[in-house]
C-alpha cells in the first residue's frame, strides 16, 4: 500500500514538473509573425502615357507614337537646359502645340464638328492655329492649304500645316508638331497623335503648307 502511494506522488510530481517546463518553454518563445503586405504589387501607376501635354490616349497607343513622343520630350529637355537660343525658341512652338493638342486629346471625330463633343480635322486646324498662333484660318481644308507656301515633308517645321489626300476621300489637313507627330482629328479614333512614319499617313501625304506670318 505505501508503494503504491509512492508510486501515485512520483508520477503526479513528474506530471507537474514537466507541465511547468512545457508552460515557460512555450511563454520564453517569441511568436514570429510572417510580415504580410496588402498592398497590391505594381500599385503606383504611371500616368506619363494618358496625361499632360505628352499624353497618349488609350486608342492611340503605339510603339511608333510612344517612341516619338518620348524623343520629343528628350528634345525639349536638352533644348531648355542646354540648347541654343533657337532651339529653345523651337521647343517653346512645340510645347505650346502640344498645350493645345493636350486640350483636345480624346474629343471624338464628327465631320462638320467645331467643339469638344465633336470635332473634324479642318476645325480642329484653325482651332489648333487660333490658340498656338492667333491666326484665324479658313474653315475648310482646301483652303487652308492655299495660306502659305508648299513644303516637302524634309522640311517641314512646327506649326506648318500638312496636307493629305486619300483615295476616294475627301482632303485632309493636321497639324504638325515635330519628330514626325502631327496633331490629327482622326475620322476613326478622334483627336490623336499621328507620325508621318505610319505607312497610311506616308502613303497618302502629299505636302505640307507653311502659313505667312507664322
Amino acid at each position: 500500500m505505501k508503494k503504491n502511494k509512492f508510486l501515485t506522488t512520483i508520477c503526479m510530481l513528474s506530471t507537474f514538473i514537466g507541465t511547468n517546463l512545457h508552460a515557460k518553454t512555450a511563454k520564453g518563445k517569441k511568436t514570429v509573425k510572417a510580415k504580410t503586405s496588402h498592398k497590391p504589387l505594381n500599385s503606383k501607376k504611371d500616368h506619363s502615357n494618358n496625361s499632360g501635354i505628352y499624353g497618349i490616349s488609350s486608342n492611340n497607343k503605339s510603339t511608333l507614337i510612344e517612341t516619338k513622343m518620348a524623343e520629343l520630350r528628350q528634345k525639349h529637355t536638352k533644348a531648355m537646359t542646354s540648347g541654343s537660343i533657337q532651339e529653345r525658341k523651337r521647343a517653346a512652338v512645340e510645347k505650346k502645340l502640344l498645350t493645345s493638342y493636350s486640350k483636345w486629346r480624346g474629343t471624338k471625330y464628327s465631320l462638320g464638328g467645331d467643339s469638344r463633343k465633336g470635332i473634324d480635322c479642318s476645325a480642329l486646324t484653325r482651332r489648333v492655329y487660333r490658340e498656338v498662333f492667333n491666326k484665324e484660318l479658313p474653315r475648310v481644308s482646301t483652303q487652308q492649304v492655299k495660306q502659305g507656301t508648299r513644303v516637302s515633308a524634309k522640311n517641314l517645321r512646327s506649326g506648318d500645316i500638312v496636307y493629305f489626300k486619300p483615295e476616294n476621300r475627301t482632303s485632309h489637313t493636321a497639324v504638325y508638331v515635330g519628330n514626325t507627330l502631327f496633331i490629327n482629328a482622326s475620322s476613326s479614333k478622334g483627336v490623336v497623335m499621328s507620325s508621318l512614319k505610319s505607312p497610311y499617313w506616308r502613303k497618302y501625304f502629299k505636302y505640307g503648307v507653311r502659313v505667312h506670318n507664322v
